[in-house]
């Protein structure tokens, strides 16, 4: 089975979430290597590993979620990875939210640490997506003044 880019950017994204939540408020690297099992490949031109496709694609998805308000970084370190990440108040809010489905229970924040600890990457993409929705339901009620 193929596996999709959102599915893709969803395990990369949870996985990025559950990291950052469990840290906060403390800022931390975020490493292609403690992602990713195959994010380098090795230039033998260069002498060494350098981002391969799927690092790339590990950057790009951290940047996206920095431009769309989710989190925030220090600078971006060349070939592995980001300096200093931390959630914006956009980003606790969202993983603090406890999904729909229930009344009670553990926030998605909680179930994301879960999931990546015990490696469930269904799991994990799915929750991200939820986190994702309830960040764009809280950027529509408290800056357009839609109904959430």
């Amino acid at each position: 089975m193929t596996t999709s880019n959102i599915q893709k950017f969803d395990e990369i994204t949870g996985r990025v979430f559950g990291a950052l939540y469990e840290n906060f408020p403390v800022a931390r690297h975020l490493l292609i290597e403690d992602f990713l099992e195959d994010g380098f490949s090795y230039d033998e031109a260069a002498l060494g590993d350098f981002p391969n496709q799927n690092g790339e694609f590990f950057f790009a998805c951290v940047e996206w979620l920095a431009e769309a308000g989710y989190l925030r970084f220090n600078e971006k370190l060349h070939d592995s990875g980001f300096d200093r990440v931390v959630l914006t108040a956009k980003g606790l809010e969202a993983l603090k939210a406890v999904p729909s489905s229930l009344t009670v229970g553990p926030s998605l924040g909680d179930q994301l640490v879960d999931a990546t600890k015990s490696g469930t990457k269904s799991i994990v993409g799915s929750l991200a997506g939820e986190v994702l929705s309830v960040g764009s339901r809280f950027v529509a009620t408290h800056y357009f003044g839609l109904p959430s």
